[in-house]
């Protein structure tokens, strides 16, 4: 039994069945799905690096041509604003999600209360987040997704940087929804998105502590009945918590204890990474050969691949 496994032992949650290598994966379409592509990176607590693997395929994005629109959906502990050194920042997210309720966030609004990020002849917007996290209840699904309404002919894709799911237990009423008199929890959002992600980016760590909350966030998504394409990536890999083997170990662990493939080892490049959040960039701008900012990049095409196998990616039911 691996070292991961004793840790572990007991928990045989399964959230996906895994067929054979060769059968392509047909995913179901969301019956309601966002009116624009969204690539969703989530993860458990203890901080496995969500918000540097959202900002930099936002920006592997922006640099492959698209037009990107880059939130911070974090209403627990919104983060990326100071990743990017950005000090002074617009409104953001709670303005957009005021004016697009009011059907009145045109591209000049969108542009004025958003960050524009030069990537060399390329641009990537980024949206604010909450400047507070006692404001959570301000961003329901309904607003949110009138905010995508808004925004759908202004960009080819928003990647998000989602909070972890929460034990909270207060529910607040708000204005948007008491027509239907539904009670709004503060996962209500983080469930939405996460069903209806065109794409779902799931952050582990590499440590025995980081893939036992992996696991147990894994659960969370078991009551969940996901459209998304889902994408299992370990980040900041190496041998020196988990011995020599660790990427096979990590890999059966995760495939045997909740029929979870990895897409994606991403290597520890703490140099690089450090140098880029002191300096406030993505990898891509500040040193393209990183072995972090590499892996990343392959990523990147993976998520904008159309097709994909089971030796990639196992569904999620």
């Amino acid at each position: 039994m691996t070292v991961v496994e004793q840790k572990l032992r007991g928990r045989r949650r399964h959230l996906a069945v895994v067929g054979d290598d060769q059968t392509p994966v047909t995913e179901p379409e969301p019956s309601n799905p966002f009116p624009v592509p969204v690539i969703a990176c989530w993860g458990a607590a203890g901080s496995p690096g969500k918000s540097t693997i959202a900002t930099n395929i936002a920006a592997e994005l922006a640099l492959a041509g698209h037009r990107v629109l880059l939130v911070d959906l974090d209403t627990l502990a919104p983060s990326l604003s100071l990743s990017l050194g950005l000090v002074d920042t617009p409104a953001g997210l709670s303005a957009c999600l005021r004016l697009a309720e009011q059907q009145r966030l045109t591209r000049a609004e969108f542009e004025r209360l958003t960050v524009s990020i030069a990537l060399g002849r390329h641009e990537l917007r980024f949206m604010p987040g909450l400047n507070s996290a006692s404001r959570w209840q301000e961003v329901t699904p309904e607003r949110f997704e009138r905010l995508l309404e808004g925004i759908a002919s202004y960009v080819d894709f928003v990647v998000l940087d989602l909070p972890q799911a929460t034990e909270f237990k207060p529910r607040v009423m708000h204005p948007s929804t008491l027509a239907n008199q539904e009670l709004v929890t503060r996962d209500t959002l983080l469930r939405t998105v996460l069903v209806k992600a065109t794409k779902l980016v799931m952050v582990s760590g590499c440590d025995p502590v980081a893939a036992q909350r992996f696991l147990l966030a894994s659960e969370y998504l078991s009551e969940l009945k996901l459209s998304s394409q889902a994408y299992v990536v370990v980040n900041r890999f190496r041998t020196s918590a988990l011995g020599s083997g660790a990427k096979d170990e990590l890999e059966q662990t995760y495939l045997n204890l909740a029929k979870l493939r990895v897409d994606c080892f991403i290597p520890d490049d703490p140099q690089n990474i450090d140098k880029a959040m002191l300096n406030g960039l993505p990898l891509v701008l500040l040193k393209r050969s990183s072995p972090a900012r590499v892996a990343i990049g392959q990523l990147t095409k993976q998520l904008l691949a159309g097709s994909i196998t089971r030796a990639s990616v196992a569904k999620l039911s």
